[in-house]
Formats: C-alpha cells, structure tokens, sequence
C-alpha cells in the first residue's frame, strides 16, 4: 500500500498497476486530505511485483518469496481448478507464508513461528461453528 497526499501519483500507480485508491482517515482540524493506493491482492499482485522488483535494494527478497507464493497458486488453479492442493504443493505454500513472516518480523526479539491472533476464528469457536 502507498500512501501520500498527491493524488495523482497514486491514480498513476492503479492505471498501471490495478488496485484501488482510497481516501484516507480525516484526522480533523487543519490536515490536509490523504489518499492511499491497495494493490490488488492474491496472484494478481504479481503484475505490480514484477513491475517493482528491478528497483527493489532491500525489500528484493520478499517480493522474491511473494512472487513464489503466488507462482505456487497459479500452478495449482492452472492444473487442478477448484481442487485441493497436493500435500507437496500445501506445504510449499506453507513455507513460503512462515519465510515471509520471518523476513517481516520487527523488534529485537527472536522470531517465532506462531499463529497469528484471529477474532474470526475465535468468533467462530464462540458460536461453535469451528
């Protein structure tokens, strides 16, 4: 996501590379308005990803892993349409998610590889829907 006050440069980013811009929060009183553009999520991130990696210095391994990520998804819906992915194919896109977790981890603390807080999932179990 992109951030900024120049509206134009962000309906520049969603010609070229799809998504949505969006107005950010007003936080009132003499702040000038915001927008932020979303780039399409999922396999079609890939355009942007491709299109942003040639200038990426640091950020140049997680679009790596997230362009293998979605290479993953693409193979499976090309090979099996709305079936379930091979085990092989599941834990792939398995280690993809937990490498990207780790490379974006902040702080000085050790990474850990848990679950992330959910309120769906915890919802669910609630009403007793798990």
């Amino acid at each position: 996501m992109a951030k900024g006050r120049d509206r134009a440069v962000l309906d520049w980013m969603r010609d070229l590379w799809n998504g949505w811009v969006v107005a950010g929060s007003n936080a009132g009183g003499f702040s000038r308005p915001s927008w932020a553009w979303r780039s399409p999520a999922g396999t079609s991130a890939a355009i942007f990803l491709t299109g942003i990696r040639p200038w990426l210095r640091i950020k140049g391994p997680q679009c790596d892993n997230a362009l293998s990520m979605i290479e993953v998804l693409q193979r499976s819906r090309y090979t099996l349409g709305r079936k379930f992915l091979p085990p092989e194919w599941q834990q792939s896109q398995e280690d993809h998610y937990w490498r990207q977790r780790e490379m974006n981890h902040r702080g000085i603390k050790q990474f850990v590889a848990e679950p992330m807080h959910s309120p769906r999932r915890i919802n669910r179990a609630r009403v007793g829907l798990s």
